[in-house]
């Protein structure tokens, strides 16, 4: 009984989703950053966004935006997963906003809709960005984020 309850807690772990709070001590792009907590430093790449790369239009941008709400800043990110890279994947807060949602919502990065699949609140916020042209909206012919890496990576 006793190893069935461990190997419960083991499982139940492993499901839900853990915090990290620390400060953002670089921004690499419009979606990912380096937080230091305590000793130790972690890659983490925004849940359910994928902001332009940096090479592409509006990608300096995005980082911009990105740098100037969180840098420095003691941060909550609650980790949702982890990429194939190692970084920490997971929904960013500053003062309990939502700083994944506010790139959404200033037009500085597209939903990334196959992992947000459920998230309302980011669905409305893209949408009300694209249709307004807010941010990066305000330019036409966009390429989206994840379509650019697959280009760019057939040309090498």
């Amino acid at each position: 009984m006793r190893q069935l309850l461990i190997s419960l807690l083991v499982f139940l772990n492993t499901i839900f989703a853990f915090g990290i709070s620390g400060k953002v001590v670089k921004v690499s792009d419009g979606d990912s950053f380096y937080l230091k907590s305590g000793n130790r430093t972690y890659r983490i790449r925004m849940y359910g966004i994928d902001a332009p790369e940096l090479h592409q239009e509006y990608g300096i941008d995005s980082k911009k935006y990105l740098k100037s709400i969180i840098l420095n800043k003691n941060i909550d990110v609650k980790v949702m997963d982890e990429d194939k890279y190692g970084r920490k994947i997971g929904k960013v807060f500053y003062k309990s906003k939502d700083i994944n949602l506010q790139m959404l919502e200033s037009g500085n990065a597209w939903l990334y809709e196959y992992y947000a699949k459920n998230e309302r609140k980011y669905k409305k916020a893209f949408k009300n960005a694209r249709e307004n042209k807010i941010g990066l909206w305000k330019h036409e012919n966009l390429e989206n984020p994840r379509q650019y890496r697959l280009k760019h990576k057939r040309e090498e």
